[in-house]
């Protein structure tokens, strides 16, 4: 009986477990006509962008002007985009628990407000905000062109002077809201996608740097926080600052980031099979790295640009570029990989010294100065 209980408990627990993992998004139309022809809506899609292409996370037919999106909300809670109109689309943050998406009229699904679960709630009110910011702008640059005297009419340059400062009083008004507004919700996802779509374009960097240090621990594990962080260290990057944290995946599909190594130097190489330069630096790397056989202080990142998964792994095996020290990662990109456009990359072979705690220690070390170089690294593990 009592196993039978536990079984009965357990089955509860799981299937408890496996209802919060799930998303179910309900959405009812006003109207279902499109914009641009008197075709209606038939069926939306639930997207999400991976590397730049829009992948269909679920479909839905809609049936008297409704439509119901579910599935199983992923670990990292994100933008996604609910499609199948002709003008534009509407965004939510897939998140477990019951998404509402408010009457809408097909014709304009941006203007869509949406609700019920925390993340959407608390984007629903960013919205919001954004529109109260953008009509009050809007309501003081009338008054002010309206009292703009007759005489000073139809002059661009006189006007700008009027003009000049209620721009400047509706920047400041729409810089203090957001910062308010990050502030009062620094605890939720949706604040790292206001930083990014709201402050980036017109806060500096050290300010952007500041509101990121400030959001928990927990956010942190976020994409959208890694994106923000490596794009803000990208800035400014230079010795002795902190190295954004770049990744790719090992020719066996093991995913590995420069992070990981934290507590070691790690030498950074920028790399292609189909480099010659890149490839008359290989002795140079098998001698430092074979000096470093019984130190664990040191690790070559060898990040390859390549297109290709059977020409860079066939360089790596004909090459014997293989040692306990030695990493290879790509994410076979080429010049759009975002090692690249973060370390700010013009050519290969490119290489950054980074130190044990992840800032940098110096670019462009090749050849005998490299091998000097992490030879030494190596002796100062070993005394």
């Amino acid at each position: 009986m009592r196993k039978l209980l536990l079984f009965a408990l357990l089955s509860v627990a799981t299937f408890a477990s496996a209802q919060e993992e799930k998303f179910v998004i309900r959405g009812t139309m006003t109207s279902t006509r499109l914009c641009y022809s008197d075709e209606t809506v038939k069926e939306v899609k639930l997207e999400h962008m991976v590397d730049g292409q829009p992948v269909v996370i679920a479909t839905a037919p809609v049936v008297d002007n409704k439509f119901i999106l579910e599935g199983t909300a992923p670990e990292s809670v994100g933008l996604y985009s609910i499609t199948g109109f002709d003008n534009g689309s509407l965004q939510v943050f897939l998140e477990e628990g019951e998404i509402e998406v408010y009457p809408f009229d097909a014709a304009y699904p941006v203007a869509a407000k949406i609700g019920g679960t925390p993340c959407n709630d608390t984007y629903q009110a960013y919205l919001d905000l954004n529109n109260r910011c953008v009509q009050e702008s809007k309501e003081r640059m009338k008054k002010t062109l309206e009292s703009i005297p007759e005489e000073v009419k139809g002059n661009p340059e006189a006007e700008s002077r009027y003009s000049s400062p209620t721009f400047y009083v509706n920047n400041m008004h729409f810089k203090v809201a957001i910062m308010d507004f990050i502030y009062e919700n620094i605890n939720s996802p949706v604040v790292l996608y206001v930083i990014k779509y709201a402050m980036v374009p017109t806060f500096t960097t050290e300010t952007i740097k500041g509101f990121l240090r400030a959001v928990p621990e927990e956010l942190h594990k976020q994409s959208m926080y890694r994106e923000l962080m490596n794009d803000m260290l990208a800035a400014d990057l230079k010795e002795g600052s902190e190295a954004p944290d770049i990744s790719g995946r090992t020719p066996d599909g093991k995913e590995v980031s420069l992070s990981d190594f934290r507590g070691k130097y790690v030498f950074i190489d920028f790399w292609a099979s189909w480099c010659a330069p890149c490839r008359r630096e290989i002795p140079f790397l098998k001698e430092a790295l074979a000096y470093s056989e019984k130190s664990d202080n040191l690790v070559v990142f060898s990040y390859s640009i390549d297109n290709n998964m059977e020409d860079w792994v066939n360089c790596i095996e004909k090459s014997q570029l293989v040692h306990k020290n030695w990493m290879h990662v790509s994410v076979l990109k080429g010049w759009n990989s975002d090692g690249i456009r973060l370390f700010g990359v013009k050519g290969v072979p490119h290489t950054v010294l980074i130190d044990p705690d992840g800032n940098v220690v110096q670019f462009g070390l090749r050849g005998e100065e490299m091998v000097k170089k992490l030879k030494g690294i190596v002796d100062g593990a070993n005394k």
